[in-house]
């Protein structure tokens, strides 16, 4: 049975040629895509990160981690 893979996913609104778009990033492999809506960008995300790994699979390691990550807001 292969490990399930996973990957902290950050999101954020830009305004990009005057339309709001959602930006997603995977800091763990240092890419990011955008999309319409959130649904649309974590698909785009997901296939971004799908043909990185097919391109570099040693990175998968980076993914394998099953410690539970935690995201938090530091207001100031």
């Amino acid at each position: 049975m292969e490990n399930k893979l996973s990957c902290g996913v950050s999101i954020h609104e830009e305004e990009m040629d005057g339309k709001k778009v959602f930006v997603v990033e995977c800091a763990e492999l240092g890419i990011s895509d955008f999309g319409k809506t959130v649904d649309e960008a974590l698909n785009n995300l997901k296939n971004a990160i799908s043909l990185f790994l097919e391109e570099t699979p040693e990175k998968k390691v980076l993914l394998e981690t099953q410690k539970p990550v935690m995201v938090t807001r530091l207001l100031l």
